[in-house]
């Protein structure tokens, strides 16, 4: 989320999607967000079971939480759609496809 947030994701990421991510799958990518939703109902119904006093940081997550579910769905879109390789591809080159891509643009 900071990468994105922070302008030309394209280029500053190389991404490596692990293929029980299913991010070319619609209806897994809703899992996502239906994750998140989750993490946050139940942060936000157990701190209501509790006194207010003294829960720093809890607050802080929901948000974390929020903004997570809030961009969950472009971020998975933005990812099928890149040019990604397999843990598996990486490893029979000796993730050199993916080094060669980071040098070159380290030289840019």
């Amino acid at each position: 989320m900071q990468i994105a947030k922070n302008g030309k994701f394209y280029d500053r990421i190389f991404p490596i999607v692990l293929a029980n991510a299913q991010i070319s799958n619609p209806v897994a990518r809703l899992k996502y967000i239906k994750h998140w939703e989750e993490q946050i109902k139940e942060l936000d119904e157990g701190m209501k079971e509790v006194s207010a006093a003294n829960l720093q940081g809890f607050r802080e997550d929901i948000d974390q939480f929020t903004e997570i579910r809030n961009t969950i769905a472009e971020l998975t879109n933005l990812l099928k759609d890149m040019n990604t390789l397999t843990p598996d591809i990486h490893s029979k080159s000796e993730f050199e496809i993916l080094l060669n891509a980071i040098a070159l643009r380290l030289n840019k």
